[in-house]
């Protein structure tokens, strides 16, 4: 188990993180959300690899079709995230991602899997739609609408795991060094937004720390951890290895946001969680 151990922790942080998203976005637009959040984890990671610039800069220059589908990929997934929780609850959102990011590997790899692990794959994220829509305490339209951007969120997340560990082979790229040219689209598009509409509406004090907060939390720390459990195990197994982040979220969001749940909504995310960990046994025997 120890090889998994920064997968797990990536799901401990990323869980916690969604908590705190769905509190700042009810203030603060998520665009300048986006920003602030993942501009501070752009100059974490640019800090720690000043010394390996030009290793960095030979990479920018020799693969930029691949850094510009890891900007893309990142840019979509990221602000998406952020407006997800405008509509559903956090553990909505993180049952249908990390059920999608299998899915969506797999349908990427069709003709390389059994027909049982595609039944498995799509029973799987038929299950968290429909568990989603069951728990969701959102109305049917906002519910639709805030699944629908969780999938579009999800097959770019997919898309930058299996992009990333391209970069990973072929350049031996670190984890840190990766993720300091993973945010170029998001600081100049959300940048450029951000500046006109904090000079507009201004932003308090408390947000910028809890944006400050979930810079830490779901970016700096768990990135670092995706980032090397894809570089360690692949980003096929690093999306398989995640039954316990929707049981964790229920925690978080029962001891952050004092949040009660119903024997039926705990024992449909404990149903969940298994059938993730399920798809994991099954494809990782």
């Amino acid at each position: 188990m120890l090889k998994y151990k920064e997968i797990i922790a990536f799901c401990m942080f990323f869980s916690l993180s969604f908590v705190f998203m769905s509190k700042v976005v009810k203030s603060v637009d998520p665009i300048v959300s986006t920003f602030i959040t993942y501009g501070l984890a752009a100059i974490f990671f640019f800090s720690v690899n000043v010394k390996s610039r030009k290793f960095i800069l030979n990479i920018l220059i020799s693969n930029k079709k691949l850094i510009f589908k890891i900007n893309l990929s990142t840019l979509i997934n990221t602000l998406l995230a952020f407006y997800v929780v405008l509509y559903i609850s956090p553990i909505a959102y993180i049952m249908v991602f990390f059920a999608g990011l299998s899915f969506f590997n797999a349908l990427h790899n069709y003709r390389m899997i059994s027909n049982l692990e595609k039944f498995i794959n799509i029973a799987a994220l038929a299950l968290a739609v429909s568990i989603s829509f069951l728990i969701s305490n959102a109305g049917v339209y906002d519910t639709i609408v805030g699944l629908g951007l969780t999938l579009i969120s999800t097959l770019f997340g997919a898309f930058y795991m299996r992009e990333s560990a391209h970069l990973h082979q072929e350049t031996g790229i670190s984890a840190s060094q990766i993720l300091s040219v993973r945010f170029f689209m998001v600081i100049i598009l959300c940048g450029t937004y951000s500046i006109f509409s904090i000079d507009q509406y201004g932003i308090s004090f408390h947000d910028l720390a809890l944006l400050s907060v979930i810079a830490i939390t779901g970016c700096i720390v768990p990135l670092f951890l995706m980032q090397k459990s894809i570089k360690k195990l692949g980003a096929k197994v690093t999306a398989q290895f995640t039954p316990l982040t929707p049981i964790l979220c229920l925690i978080f969001m029962t001891l952050v946001e004092n949040e009660r749940f119903s024997a039926l909504e705990v024992s449909l995310t404990l149903l969940m969680a298994l059938a993730m960990l399920y798809q994991t046994m099954l494809k990782n025997p």
